[in-house]
């Protein structure tokens, strides 16, 4: 049994790993996090394979595609056979660990200050409240519906007045009916009466929060020029997740993300978006290493790096 909740983490590798590997068709294979696994993103490399996400509390054998509004599906039995201890033992899908393929894998646990998740049933009710054991207030939200439906976002800097869905490439966009208009708070999240609450229909929500040393949701302005981004980290991020919040309300920007295990290096870092089954990129140089967080830099196109565009981040010492 896992108790809950758990401790404060004083480091990322605590509570978040990612793992890049090579496929090799071998049923039973165990991929290894180093902590017991609530959530995992996996995404094949080298090959439009989606982005694929799972939770302990969902159970390994049911899917979520953070690239569409596609209800939950059950997964093949040859994906993720079990959740581990220290990470989950796989099969031989294509979507995990065929040999023709590479993947990354993004390791999540749930921990006081850092980031939990949440199952819950809607009540159609306007105002009704989730509660939640991240311990603090969350900074930044991720709430799908598990029958079909768009992935909602909010995040504190464009408040509970707006959203913007995972899946899409839209601005963040008017809509304080979604929170109900009301900022969370360190026990609760609030709801509207609309999709994201429909009654007797079944949700899931991913609660992130800034922890000294270990995570950081924040914002920034565009310079056009390279941009250092303070994290507070004392070695770097180790994952970064970016999206433009302002430009054409349905062409504002691709949700990318990096990580250290494919390599954040002063070149060529590849990325892939989560908003896209496409295989990664792997011939630009939009961001770079820096001990307090990351750099974007003058390569990066609009969606990353527009002179007085706004953006928000999740970054993962």
């Amino acid at each position: 049994a896992i108790r809950r909740p758990m401790k404060t983490p004083e480091s990322g590798t605590e509570v978040f790993s990612p793992v890049a590997y090579s496929g090799n068709s071998t049923a039973g294979r165990s991929i290894t996090s180093g902590f017991p696994l609530d959530w995992v993103v996996t995404k094949g490399r080298n090959a439009g394979i989606e982005p694929i996400s799972y939770t302990r509390l969902q159970g390994s054998g049911r899917k979520l595609l953070t690239y569409s509004a596609a209800a939950e599906a059950n997964s093949s039995t040859n994906v993720i056979t079990s959740f581990d201890q220290d990470g989950m033992t796989v099969g031989t899908d294509t979507d995990i660990n065929n040999s023709s393929y590479t993947y990354i894998d993004y390791f999540f646990k749930r921990a006081t200050g850092f980031m939990d998740v949440v199952c819950y049933t809607g009540n159609g009710v306007a105002g009704a409240t989730q509660a939640h054991n991240l311990g603090v207030v969350p900074e930044f939200m991720i709430v799908k519906p598990r029958g079909s439906g768009n992935w909602a976002t909010y995040n504190k800097f464009n408040t509970a007045t707006d959203l913007m869905y995972l899946n899409e490439i839209y601005a963040s966009d008017s809509n304080g009916s979604i929170w109900n208009n009301t900022t969370p708070t360190d026990t609760v999240f609030t709801l509207g009466s609309g999709f994201l609450n429909t009654s007797n229909a079944p949700f899931i929500a991913y609660l992130f929060a800034s922890l000294d040393g270990v995570s950081k949701v924040g914002s920034y302005t565009g310079t056009g020029s390279d941009l250092n981004v303070d994290c507070g980290f004392s070695a770097g991020a180790r994952f970064i997740l970016i999206k433009r919040t302002d430009g054409s309300q349905y062409a504002s920007g691709d949700w990318y993300v990096w990580d250290t295990a494919r390599g954040i290096i002063a070149g060529n870092d590849p990325y892939f978006l989560l908003n896209s089954a496409a295989a990664e990129v792997t011939n630009t140089d939009y961001i770079d290493p820096l001990s307090s967080g990351f750099t974007v830099t003058s390569s990066a196109p609009a969606a990353l790096n527009a002179s007085g565009g706004s953006y928000i981040f999740l970054a993962i010492a």
